[in-house]
């Protein structure tokens, strides 16, 4: 066996007995020419494969090694069911079993190349568009290929619109997707809140789910766990039967949560009115999933609380949800405190008990584990007697530092709870929103700058040059290079060090995040906020530097812009549209304007003739291979969920308040799991398809960018990878620099720079940097230093980590004076072209 545990050894062997023994039996049916009942076995076997490979049960290694086993049954099933007619693809679908063959067959019709199983679109739009019944009922019976859920929805529509839905056909699709159930009723897998358009069978599969929910739970039947997932049963019979059966607590749940009618519920409480108390609580509990246990609250003594208790259930997540404390306190006043709590007995929530104080050891026990849930109600907690907002605020800075250490899609998870957690804070200090704590608390961490301290002879200070906090010690006026033991050792310098890291972590706070953020979307920033930031030391040396338009159209630097109003942050797009863009990236390097991110000179990404053709998919990436751990570190900093190989899409982001971006990928199993190939990319909105021109351009171009930098960065590709914006960045900068410092030997040409130096005429391309002389294009071979430390001359106007940019510039500078080269290895390929 291969790579298989101790601890998983013998059940793997006994699955692998097991699954001979049934090849067996199927190589007697094949010889006994009972195709009927060959055909009803590959299901079984199909299930016995699913069951064994487990993770209970032979922790997933059955699979790996029972290579032998899925040979024998294919040599079985193609012998058996010979495939008559290989271009039909009827003929090929038709095959109870998923033989390699078949496989083939149907990946050729279907023109599909790569490892995973070939998709059944292509054919299901075929057949939906003529109406194909024979067709349709193949794509939900066979088990080659694989289908999206939404695919396999419109197939059942499409036979439901023609009166060709049965219970075979509903049956075999719940049995391949047991959460099939979310894609009828119209329920995100993702997002419990979002309600989208139930499937036009749905009325038809849920009459087939209440009569096989009521049949699978009599007594005589109690195989009730062949039940469907997310689909609920409807009528008061279900609620009745879980209450009286409470032995089978798994089943009591799933029953006892069905849809009920009003004069239902009116029943029930009419029911249970003389039952006894336990009963009335059980039955309490089992209608809490289904939203409508309120009316059972005048049973249990709690008349007031049902607002409360919407509340309770709205909270009733272990992700970080922002609350409305105003809200959690007026419904605790309308209950009771003593209704309060009785009501937290019944349905405790973590949120609401923490918005009343009620459970601070156990809420900060939770935070130290960085449960998402518990940072959120962390901000909720009352201050205690001896603490202030700042003391909080910082609390949650250093609860955000330890997300740097998990992994990518947690570390973002991670940050949404501390964001969630501001707000909570902000409405317990009566803030108007986070924004306004965060400015106001980091205000207060500049004005709590230590002031000069001696030590013996020496002086202490805390100094800023620029935005970068400095420790100065002096001595008699003159000020040291280093900090001498003496002021190491006191106390005060510790306190001093906390308070630069303070400070320093706030510049790089508001350079990636504010700033970013604000580039990136092209924000507005509201007059007063403006001023508050600019009361920071960061803010005072960072803002400066970028380039705003104000309320009346006029684009400028700070000091040039209407500051009485709103002011917005003008992404490249813009300057582009106007016609401004290389005015601005001019006057950016004229006056060494060195931006906190990239603004002027940051790479644009329209719609490309092929997008515009397609409509509503980019496939600008797709086809690349990727570092699948770097590539989903690279996107989770980007604000992207990172999703496994069976989703939909492998990675998502929302790019405005409804429209999401989602990225298709070919991975194994997860991002981590090595390479990843990038796929095509869609944007929507409510489940449905964006036009590529409808998306906001801003929003599009930086999700480009997030794309081309992760291709970049992670690409593995044998051929590498050329960015045509990022060279077209480099080309702006490189021209702006001629202009700047006067270059007349150094000329751009498409994406290369043109060096006609005193020995020789240079090319260098702008994406790779490599060197060509000419005549006859020469590969010049330098260094792996030359480049690598940056060119005196050279001024990048933007504090982003960009040392490719850095090289490949510093290496046109150097040519450019090529008289001053006295490398010995390039000298010696010169003098040999010469």
């Amino acid at each position: 066996m291969v790579d298989v545990p101790e601890m998983f050894a013998d059940e793997v062997r006994h699955q692998r007995d097991a699954l001979w023994r049934m090849v067996d039996e199927a190589s007697a049916l094949a010889k006994a020419g009972d195709l009927p009942g060959l055909r009803a076995y590959a299901d079984l076997i199909r299930r016995a494969l699913e069951a064994g490979n487990s993770i209970d049960r032979t922790g997933g290694h059955l699979d790996s090694n029972v290579g032998d086993v899925y040979a024998a049954l294919n040599d079985i099933y193609d012998a058996a069911l010979p495939v008559q007619r290989p271009d039909d693809p009827t003929d090929v679908l038709d095959a109870p079993w998923p033989t390699a063959s078949r496989t083939a067959l149907f990946a050729s019709i279907v023109d599909h190349e790569g490892w995973r199983e070939p998709p059944l679109e292509p054919l299901a739009d075929r057949a939906i568009d003529a109406g194909d019944v024979h067709l349709l009922r193949l794509l939900i019976r066979t088990p080659l290929g694989r289908a999206r859920r939404e695919t396999v929805v419109r197939v059942l529509d499409a036979l439901h619109g023609v009166g060709a839905l049965d219970v075979e056909i509903i049956e075999r699709a719940f049995t391949d997707d047991m959460y099939l159930g979310n894609a009828i009723v119209g329920r995100s897998p993702t997002d419990s809140a979002a309600r989208l358009t139930p499937a036009a069978c749905a009325p038809a599969v849920r009459d087939y789910f209440d009569e096989l929910a009521w049949r699978l739970t009599s007594p005589s039947e109690p195989e009730w766990a062949a039940l469907p997932e997310v689909l609920v049963p409807r009528g008061l019979r279900f609620v009745l039967r879980a209450v009286e059966r409470r032995t089978d607590r798994r089943m009591a749940v799933r029953l006892g949560a069905a849809e009920l009618t009003g004069d239902e519920r009116t029943a029930l409480v009419e029911h249970l009115r003389d039952r006894p108390a336990e009963q009335q609580r059980y039955a309490f509990d089992l209608r809490l999933p289904a939203g409508d246990a309120e009316v059972l609250l005048p049973l249990l003594g709690l008349p007031g609380a049902a607002p409360l208790l919407r509340l309770v259930r709205a909270t009733s997540t272990t992700e970080a949800v922002r609350q409305d404390r105003s809200a959690i306190l007026a419904a605790v006043r309308q209950a009771g405190v003593d209704g309060a709590r009785s009501l937290l007995q019944l349905c405790p929530s973590e949120i609401v008990s923490a918005a009343l104080g009620w459970n601070r050891p156990a809420v900060s026990k939770r935070v130290k584990h960085n449960a998402l849930a518990a940072i959120a109600a962390f901000g909720l907690l009352p201050l205690a007697d001896d603490e202030t907002v700042l003391d909080r605020y910082l609390a949650l800075r250093e609860v955000a530092k330890r997300g740097l250490k998990l992994g990518p899609n947690r570390r973002h998870s991670h940050a949404a709870a501390v964001a969630v957690a501001l707000d909570h804070l902000a409405q317990v200090a009566a803030f108007p929103d986070a924004s306004r704590l965060e400015w106001d608390c980091e205000a207060r961490i500049a004005a709590e700058a230590p002031g000069d301290w001696h030590v013996g002879d020496y002086t202490v200070a805390l100094r800023l040059s620029g935005a970068e906090p400095l420790i100065t010690v002096s001595k008699a006026g003159k000020q040291l290079k280093s900090v001498p033991a003496a002021v190491r050792t006191d106390p005060r310098y510790t306190e001093v060090r906390e308070h630069q890291e303070r400070v320093r972590d706030q510049a790089r706070r508001m350079r990636t995040g504010l700033i970013e953020r604000l580039v990136a979307t092209g924000g507005t920033v509201a007059a007063d906020e403006l001023a508050r930031l600019r009361s920071l030391p960061a803010g005072a040396v960072l803002l400066p530097a970028l380039i705003w338009e104000d309320q009346a159209g006029m684009i400028g630097l700070l000091d040039q812009v209407d500051l009485d109003g709103p002011v917005t942050v003008v992404h490249p797009l813009r300057l582009y549209e106007r016609g401004l863009l290389a005015h601005w990236q001019a006057k950016v390097v004229r006056h060494r304007i060195r931006q906190p991110v990239k603004q002027a000179f940051r790479e644009l990404y329209l719609l490309t003739p092929a997008e515009r053709d397609a409509v509503d998919v980019s496939r600008r990436f797709a086809g690349h291979t990727v570092d699948g751990k770097v590539s989903g570190q690279l996107l989770s900093g980007r604000g992207w969920s990172t999703h496994d190989q069976y989703d939909e899409h492998q990675a998502t982001k929302l790019i405005t308040t409804d429209i999401t971006a989602a990225l298709v990928c070919d991975l194994r199993g997860y991002f981590g799991g090595g390479e990843v190939v990038v796929g095509e990319l869609r944007f929507l909105t409510a489940g449905s398809v964006v036009p590529l021109a409808d998306v906001p351009p801003v929003a599009f171009s930086e999700v480009m960018r997030d794309l081309d930098l992760v291709v970049s960065v992670a690409g593995i590709d044998p051929a590498g990878y050329a960015s045509p914006p990022q060279a077209a960045s480099r080309v702006q900068l490189l021209a702006s620099l001629i202009d700047d410092l006067g270059l007349e030997r150094v000329a751009v040409d498409g994406t290369s720079a043109v060096v006609r130096g005193s020995r020789a005429t240079y090319r260098v391309h702008l994406n790779s940097g490599s060197i060509h002389v000419e005549p006859g294009g020469y590969l010049c071979v330098v260094p792996a230093s030359f480049g690598g430390t940056a060119h005196r001359s050279l001024f990048l106007p933007f504090a982003d980590e960009d040392r490719m940019t850095s090289v490949i510039l510093s290496k046109v500078l150097l040519l450019n004076e090529d008289e001053r080269i006295t490398d010995p290895a390039i000298l010696a390929q010169l003098d040999a072209r010469g």
